[in-house]
């Protein structure tokens, strides 16, 4: 198992519009064969911060979504959300 954190520092006159541009990101790609969860948390200590945790049954299924509409479309919108560049870490699951 892939587990993905991508965190974001949102600008605060831009948080509607990230907020409504991530609704059809992680609609689709939680519909994606592969994806196990996918989910946009806000960090409760810290304003318009927010952390999207990934779950992916394996690298052919990150890399799949790399390459899906919805995740293209969001890369080429989503620097102008930004205060900085987002920050993501990569985790992989021991295999039992």
């Amino acid at each position: 198992m892939i587990i993905i954190h991508a965190r974001f520092k949102v600008k605060p006159e831009r948080r509607d519009d990230f907020l409504s541009a991530a609704k059809p990101l992680i609609a689709g790609s939680q519909a994606e064969q592969g994806n196990i969860s996918y989910n946009l948390m806000e960090n409760a200590q810290e304003a318009n911060m927010f952390m999207m945790i990934e779950e992916w049954q394996d690298q052919k299924a990150v890399d799949f979504h790399n390459q899906t509409k919805h995740f293209v479309h969001f890369g080429s919108i989503s620097s102008s959300f930004f205060e900085v560049p987002t920050e993501v870490s990569l985790f992989q699951a021991e295999k039992k």
